[in-house]
């Protein structure tokens, strides 16, 4: 889970992580240089994880979320790797919807239930289980929520399916990605050439497909609950132009991504 400078955020997000109906499973909180409150968050929810629960950190040094992942990956221990934005609360049974979609040939992508400032506000303020609430739930919240309907079964491009290929709404893969870790290194991971804000998600999607392999959606229950942030303004031109040298020359593996991440933390080391 990668975070930056959003302690209440990532304070909602590990709460619902906690209190998954599947616990078999660990957490690298992949930290692009916040402070010492975030810091403590995630101290604070060591208790509940154990050693379940690790925190990786980079220095500040402008938005480097493509780096901070491929850190995050090189921390896990597990053969499958879900990628999650530090502000999108997972659903009561989101570990066990992505487990059921880890199939070999795929990968996931998500859909999100975006909430309104205000409900934000609410959720932060009063820790509100937001986690648990059911498709009745959140019909008290409609008109504080974007469409229901990413909580229903209606969208059929899951993984397995004989459906389409699922894509995100606005080719936004970045705030949940799910893959075998195996697929994942054979695309060398992220691409760390890309900085500021946008397009490193699309990257690694592509060089995914040229794999071979499908993406899909893991249904309802991995639906994720975005809280509000204020919009971005970030200058995303030189990342598009990496993104369209990736279309453009066909490339599987990241120029600059996990491999080289992993020799040069040897190389420190030694």
């Amino acid at each position: 889970m990668n975070t930056h400078e959003r302690p209440r955020a990532l304070d909602a997000v590990l709460r619902a992580l906690s209190e998954q109906s599947d616990a078999a499973f660990d957490v690298v909180v992949a930290d692009d240089g916040s402070g010492v409150e975030t810091k403590r968050v995630v101290e604070r929810w060591s208790r509940s994880f154990a050693q379940r629960l690790r925190h990786v950190w980079q220095p500040d040094e402008g938005f480097r979320l493509a780096l901070a992942r491929n850190r995050g990956a090189l921390a896990a221990r597990g053969r499958y790797l879900v990628f999650l934005d530090g502000d999108v609360v997972p659903r009561y049974r989101f570990v066990q919807a992505m487990r059921a979609s880890a199939q070999r040939g795929w990968f996931v992508a998500g859909r999100r239930l975006e909430l309104s400032r205000p409900l934000t506000e609410r959720v932060l303020t009063e820790d509100a289980p937001i986690h648990r609430h059911s498709l009745l739930d959140w019909l008290r919240f409609r008109k504080d929520v974007s469409s229901l309907s990413v909580l229903t079964s209606r969208d059929r491009r899951t993984v397995g399916s004989t459906a389409p290929e699922f894509e995100p709404h606005g080719r936004a893969y970045g705030f949940l990605l799910g893959v075998a870790r195996e697929d994942f290194e054979r695309a060398n991971g992220y691409d760390s050439r890309f900085v500021g804000w946008g397009e490193e998600d699309v990257d690694l999607a592509m060089r995914l497909r040229r794999l071979g392999l499908r993406c899909g959606h893991a249904g309802p229950q991995a639906t994720v609950l975005h809280l509000w942030h204020p919009p971005r303004d970030e200058d995303g031109r030189t990342n598009w132009r990496l993104l369209q040298e990736t279309a453009a020359n066909g490339r599987v593996e990241a120029e600059r991504g996990l491999y080289e991440l992993a020799r040069a933390a040897d190389a420190s080391v030694a």
